[in-house]
């Protein structure tokens, strides 16, 4: 039975690393082993943690300061202790918190000479002191301006007042480190993951314990994120070090328990709510995968696989993608100590348009409360801008110098943006669309204009609607203005029609034209998916073939190595017993030539004896 494919506008996005010279070099990451994104990013900036001696500090670039980062490069520097963490003001780009080892977070303004700097900036406009020990996670609230949570290893997440200086709420009852924190798109709640192994949602200005689940049961750290008002994502380990994601709902019972892999890095979740699509990339791999969130259930769209791994991803807020080029996300990698590579997401589209369809609504970078109405009570939803005004004006930039943003580019919602269920093919962009007088509901049928067609001659105008069908045997003659209105009203009837039959032929090869080529994107991205796995296979295969080999070759060459040593260990026995033999033969040889001197000297002896003998015998042979 054929297997049905399931129908979504964001099932055919695919992740593209930035070249080199597009990316960030000359960097000094720090090399910290706390849990932590190392980057964080806005329209206009990119902040990362630095590697400094003798305190700690991070490191703002602008994001047009692409390739090689010059040495001197100034750097945030005044915390006493190694920054942990960094995090852009969701209303204005030039400020960012920093959390801090020395008990801190510190609030800074990026001055506008950053570039043109040459020392470092060392004052901070505000400095929150309070926590009993080092400070790893910092958020801003998503909805009141100047509100802050800030997690320590005191087992506590304080939300601060920034303008004020001042803990306006202690979230306690922790029982190990906090391990991460995440606000509720309406900035009410709070919810935490804690080295404990549980989770916990918080009434942020209350302090209150709302709800409380034992969550994953490894031993190592898990991470949270809102999918919309009423649903949570962690990730985290199980029991055997695999690596699992699960679903919550806002009570905290699970919804979706999903088991990814067995690796020993963390996973970093990521949500983006416009496209309700969740990614999931591994600390220590290359891979970040991407699942789209619906009916509460995540399903796997495809994965972005890399040869380098990544210690840390920041994301870029909505407001700041490239909307012409159909971008949905965007991520800044660290893949070295000294490199940040940007990591696009799109849909591969070929827009001559905006593409309503996958741009809902995003965050407009406007507080919808100020502090004091946040901690008095008041609720709101965040402000959230039409994505066709980035399409035309570029990525928005919020905060002090930015360009204000025209009340007419805001949307109001009463709940946070959600997307509807996918549908398979592309809608026709706002700008293409019919108005609504001539607009058709469905490609087949016709609209209300078309369906009352009439020849010129039987057209009548309101006025003479009322008159009698049929013509009176002796009719008053008509006004020729009358006469004239008629004909004209007809001629626009006929062109209107023309017009509309036009629009919706053109209509229906658009959606033709669109529907193959989605058809073809979709086959030659099966194809692709197919050719890697069994290039992969093929890599695999050979790979192991390879090793194979070389393991036989080494266990060839070890033993062969053992049989040399032991013939070497024989061959220098020998030579000693040799050794041995030679020098008692040559003692030997000594010997006899010692003796044979004697004999040699007794043998002359003898001679000269004998030859004396012969003498006095043949003397005495002539006496006789």
């Amino acid at each position: 039975m054929a297997s049905v494919v399931r129908a979504s506008k964001y099932r055919h996005v695919f992740g593209t690393t930035a070249k080199r010279e597009d990316s960030f070099e000359n960097l000094r990451v720090a090399t910290s082993a706390w849990d932590s994104n190392f980057v964080t990013a806005n329209p206009k900036y990119v902040a990362v943690n630095w590697a400094a001696s003798g305190g700690g500090a991070f490191c703002i670039v602008p994001q047009a300061l692409t390739g090689k980062l010059r040495g001197d490069f100034p750097v945030f520097s005044a915390h006493q202790g190694a920054v942990l963490d960094t995090a852009f003001s969701p209303f204005d780009d030039n400020v960012i918190a920093s959390a801090a080892e020395d008990h801190q977070v510190m609030i800074w303004r990026v001055p506008e000479d950053l570039e043109e700097r040459e020392e470092d900036v060392t004052e901070p406009i505000k400095v929150l002191r309070g926590h009993g020990r080092k400070v790893g996670h910092v958020a801003w609230n998503p909805v009141a301006e100047g509100v802050l949570a800030a997690s320590s290893s005191d087992n506590t997440v304080r939300i601060w007042d920034v303008e004020s200086a001042e803990v306006r709420q202690t979230l306690g009852g922790f029982g190990d480190t906090v391990m991460s924190i995440a606000w509720s798109p309406d900035g009410t709640q709070l919810a935490a993951t804690c080295r404990d192994k549980k989770l916990r949602i918080f009434d942020a200005r209350t302090g209150r314990v709302e709800h409380e689940a034992a969550s994953h049961t490894g031993i190592k750290g898990s991470r949270v994120v809102w999918l919309g008002a009423d649903r949570l994502a962690t990730t985290g380990f199980s029991r055997t070090s695999g690596r699992e994601v699960w679903v919550w709902d806002a009570a905290l019972a699970p919804v979706t328990r999903m088991d990814v892999d067995t690796s020993a890095g963390m996973l970093m979740p990521f949500y983006d709510a416009g496209t309700r699509v969740l990614y999931v990339a591994g600390k220590g791999d290359g891979n970040i995968r991407y699942y789209e969130f619906a009916d509460d259930k995540l399903h796997f769209l495809s994965e972005l696989q890399s040869p380098e791994p990544q210690r840390g991803l920041g994301v870029l807020p909505r407001r700041g993608i490239d909307v012409p080029r159909c971008e949905v996300m965007r991520f800044y990698k660290v893949a070295s100590n000294s490199l940040v590579e940007p990591i696009s997401f799109r849909v591969p589209r070929k827009a001559e348009s905006f593409q309503s369809d996958i741009y809902p609504p995003a965050h407009a970078g406007c507080p919808s409360l100020s502090a004091e109405e946040y901690f008095a009570g008041k609720c709101a939803q965040p402000k959230m801008v039409d994505m066709e005004v980035i399409y035309r004006d570029g990525p928005l930039v919020v905060g002090a110098g930015a360009p204000p943003v025209q009340s007419s580019a805001f949307v109001t919602v009463s709940a946070p943006v959600s997307v509807s269920a996918p549908v398979a093919q592309r809608s026709t962009p706002a700008s293409q669309q019919p108005t609504p007088a001539t607009q058709s509901p469905a490609p087949e049928r016709q609209s209300p204009v078309s369906q009352t067609r009439t020849p010129a001659s039987q057209t009548q105008t309101p006025a003479s609607q009322n008159q009698t069908p049929q013509r009176q045997p002796s009719p008053a003659p008509e006004p020729a203005e009358l006469i004239s209105l008629r004909e004209e009203t007809a001629r626009l009837q006929l062109a209107l029609n023309q017009a509309q039959k036009a629009a919706t032929d053109a209509s229906t090869r658009e959606r033709t034209t669109q529907q193959q080529l989605d058809d073809a994107s979709r086959q030659l991205s099966e194809h692709e998916q197919t050719a890697r796995k069994l290039q992969a296979q093929i890599d695999a295969g050979v790979s192991a073939d390879q090793l194979h080999a070389v393991e036989s070759k080494l266990q060839a060459a070890v033993d062969d190595a053992d049989s040399l040593r032991v013939d070497l260990d024989r061959a220098s026995t020998q030579a000693e017993e040799y050794r041995r033999k030679l020098e008692q033969a040559t003692n030997k040889a000594s010997e006899h030539e010692k003796t044979s001197a004697g004999l040699q000297k007794d043998l002359q002896t003898a001679i000269q004896a004998a030859n004396a003998l012969a003498l006095a015998a043949e003397k005495a042979v002539d006496n006789l």
